[in-house]
């Protein structure tokens, strides 16, 4: 195993956090910390922010998309009241935040016919959203297509070509620059595991991953309750409705009555489907489906506002809402006996809090599984001394292989302080096996003339084990 494998920079100064994914998102929060507080307490701040102005851009998109005042409010209130929307402004995840709001700002400028400056506009906007989240494009492009195309805003090819080449231009010149100044892992770069030769397979996945999206965006707790706490919940009611107002859209846009909303919606949900299917080829992958969900409020609303009868659509707003409040109360309920280490703030500030006591140097801490890395976001400002990210060289394979990485670790670096994931984590599994990883750890050890001298164990809010910290004895 070489030593470059590791990673020792602070991940919040990074350009990219993958290859499709930019940190520019959370740079907000950085430049807002004087104000918002430092760490991640004011990262979430800015997440909270960013989830605000995406609610602004709903309403805004609502009304230019032709919707009642009342019916653009309750679309709004919808995406707050949203478990998906509730769950990631809480998070620090800047970049798929950021990524949404660009697209709905790019949406709400497409909404008019395009002058040369709306067009800039437009194309610095989409170079945002997709310099955020590449993926964006899936949900994006479509979208904005079908509004440019529409025969009242259409305003010849010069307009739309310059709004889309700045958009798509901005983001290639960007990667070119960040990969010739500060080379990327391999296989990390931008389209790098996109596999060519399976895309034909993977089209057959289109139609599960679209049903996994409409479970989602009807019932994110779908997702998030198995994630945040350990609970099933029944995909069916969320995939049954969502189906039935994707049916309903598609048969209403045949009969040219659809709203704009539901267009929208249709396209969207469609080239979701396909891009998911060629990008993942797993249906279980909904992260696609997270930018829909603003879509599907306002394809909602739209049908409401076609039923001939205002208090039969007044009636059956104020029962969605209601459902989504039972949701969202449904995840916070599920967050007070949360058993994941990744979403566990209560064992992440007794880990910051055990390590800042401990006062390590260089090279003491080494983390062991891809989630850590944002887990430590906190320690950064304090201390001068990055831990070593050992994610890649501990990826889930053989034991011996796995003893043999942390061989060259101890031998390479101080290593005094190991952090480790003891509770359940989905997103866990394709990079490392834990237990395994800490087997390897103990058996490496004795040929390193090193030793455990104590173990500290920090509970999520359910009471089970969530993280451990190991303190090893220092290099004979």
């Amino acid at each position: 195993m070489a030593p470059t494998r590791l990673r020792r920079r602070r991940p919040h100064l990074a350009p990219f956090i993958k290859g499709h994914q930019s940190a520019l998102g959370t740079y907000a929060g950085l430049a807002a910390a004087p104000a918002l507080g430092d760490g991640v307490a004011g990262v979430r701040r800015s997440s909270v922010l960013l989830g605000l102005a995406l609610v602004g851009l709903v309403f805004a998109l609502a009304r230019r998309l032709g919707l009642a005042l009342a019916l653009a409010g309750a679309a709004a209130l919808a995406c707050v009241l949203s478990p998906g929307l509730f769950f990631f402004a809480r998070t620090g995840y800047g970049f798929e935040l950021a990524s949404r709001v660009a697209m709905l700002a790019a949406l709400v400028l497409a909404t008019r016919p395009l002058t040369v400056a709306r067009s800039l506009a437009l194309g610095l906007v989409l170079a945002a959203a997709i310099l955020c989240r590449a993926t964006i494009a899936a949900t994006l492009l479509p979208a904005l297509l079908l509004l440019l195309a529409h025969p009242e805003r259409r305003v010849g090819l010069r307009r739309p070509a310059l709004a889309l080449g700045l958009g798509a231009a901005i983001p290639l010149l960007f990667a070119l620059a960040v990969q010739l100044a500060l080379p990327l892992h391999a296989g990390t770069a931008p389209a790098a595991k996109l596999p060519l030769a399976d895309l034909a397979q993977r089209t057959a996945t289109a139609p599960a991953t679209l049903a996994a999206q409409l479970a989602w965006v009807a019932d994110p707790d779908t997702v998030l309750l198995p994630l945040v706490a350990d609970l099933s919940r029944a995909p069916l009611p969320g995939l049954v409705f969502g189906t039935a107002v994707l049916a309903l859209a598609l048969a209403r846009w045949w009969r040219a009555r659809a709203g704009d909303g539901e267009c929208l919606f249709v396209a969207a949900a469609l080239g979701n489907a396909l891009f998911g299917a060629w990008l993942y080829g797993d249906p279980q992958q909904f992260q696609l489906g997270m930018a829909l969900e603003p879509l599907f409020v306002l394809a909602v609303a739209h049908q409401l506002q076609s039923l001939r009868s205002p208090r039969f659509a007044a009636l059956a707003a104020g029962a969605l809402l209601t459902a989504r409040a039972w949701q969202c109360g449904a995840l916070l309920s599920a967050e007070q006996a949360g058993t994941n280490p990744m979403l566990s703030g209560a064992a992440q500030r007794q880990l910051t809090a055990a390590l800042a006591a401990r006062h390590p140097g260089e090279g003491d801490i080494v983390t062991t599984t891809y989630n850590h890395v944002g887990m430590l976001e906190a320690w950064a400002p304090q201390s001068p001394h990055p831990p070593i990210h050992a994610y890649r060289a501990l990826r889930r394979g053989d034991d011996a292989a796995t003893a043999s990485a942390w061989r060259e670790i101890l031998h390479t670096y101080p290593a005094r302080f190991v952090v480790l994931s003891t509770g359940p984590n989905l997103f866990d599994g394709p990079f490392t096996d834990n237990a395994a990883t800490e087997r390897a750890l103990v058996s490496a050890l004795p040929a390193a003339g090193r030793t455990i001298v104590a173990r500290h164990e920090f509970p999520c809010e359910s009471g089970r084990p969530c993280l451990a910290l190991l303190e090893l004895s220092p290099r004979p």
